[in-house]
């Protein structure tokens, strides 16, 4: 793994210095009792944010001999939870600057605002295609957000098995919770999608008709599908999908974020349990 230098330090602090005022910068320092160049002086030096920046975290990571600091310098200005709803294109944007420089010395901030290890990057290409991270590419899929809920920690390690498995059940929990249920799997979908004595049914639908009874027997034959295909243990095998191809892992979210959003339109006529 390639040592942070100086000039991954310099690119992400120019990023992070256009998201933090003076006074957050002095307060972030004075917090994590990191080197501030500008007030420890005798005369004030009042450099600009990002070399501020800079000057902390090279002496802070020569002091500690690691790049601790500096990641949790990225951690905290990039925290989630600072950024507004309507702030999600400003996150993006950061995110994918960030982790185009992170990616060529073996590191990634992940969607949760963590700094994570991963395989270097080598190329310029490969450095691009990895910051445009498999969270943006569902998004502009329009994924169901409890999709992306469920699984944001194995997607963004690559692990596109756990992932598809972790997404998979979420779909199952839903189901329980519209039901009041403690069953699982298939039996759990076929008990609450019973054509003559459903326990969930779509609205506007009476089960009155071929087409209201095919529509409803689509729905459940999707849910049983999701299931024996990425929730079943005996389903996982390489033959299924390639657990390592991001195409067939978006395949899979599509059709679990298709469940979701059939759901989204469904409601509870009674419990199972």
């Amino acid at each position: 793994m390639k040592q942070i230098d100086e000039i991954c330090v310099e690119k992400i602090t120019r990023i992070l210095g256009d998201l933090v005022t003076g006074n957050t910068i002095t307060e972030l320092l004075a917090k994590n009792h990191w080197k501030d160049h500008d007030t420890e002086s005798k005369s004030p030096i009042y450099s600009t944010k990002w070399r501020r920046l800079k000057a902390s975290m090279i002496y802070e990571i020569n002091r500690n001999h690691a790049p601790t600091p500096f990641f949790k310098l990225i951690e905290e200005i990039m925290n989630p939870a600072s950024f507004s709803r309507d702030e999600q294109e400003l996150w993006n944007c950061n995110l994918t600057e960030i982790n185009f420089t992170l990616s060529f010395y073996g590191y990634e901030l992940n969607d949760a605002g963590k700094v994570v290890s991963i395989k270097p990057s080598t190329t310029f290409n490969e450095a691009f295609n990895r910051s445009q991270n498999l969270i943006d590419k569902l998004r502009k899929n329009n994924v169901h957000e409890k999709v992306i809920l469920y699984c944001t920690p194995e997607l963004l390690d690559e692990n596109y098995f756990h992932a598809i498995l972790e997404a998979s059940k979420s779909v199952l929990e839903r189901i329980r919770e519209l039901t009041n249920s403690t069953l699982d799997g298939n039996t759990l979908i076929n008990e609450a999608f019973k054509a003559k004595n459903p326990a969930i049914v779509i609205h506007g639908n009476l089960l009155e008709n071929d087409n209201d009874k095919s529509q409803y027997l689509g729905l459940k034959s999707l849910l049983n599908t999701i299931c024996y295909f990425y929730r079943n243990p005996t389903a996982h095998s390489p033959k299924m999908f390639n657990e390592q191809n991001e195409d067939d892992a978006i395949t899979a979210f599509l059709l679990i974020s298709m469940a979701h959003q059939k759901l989204d339109n469904c409601f509870t006529v009674r419990f199972l349990d």
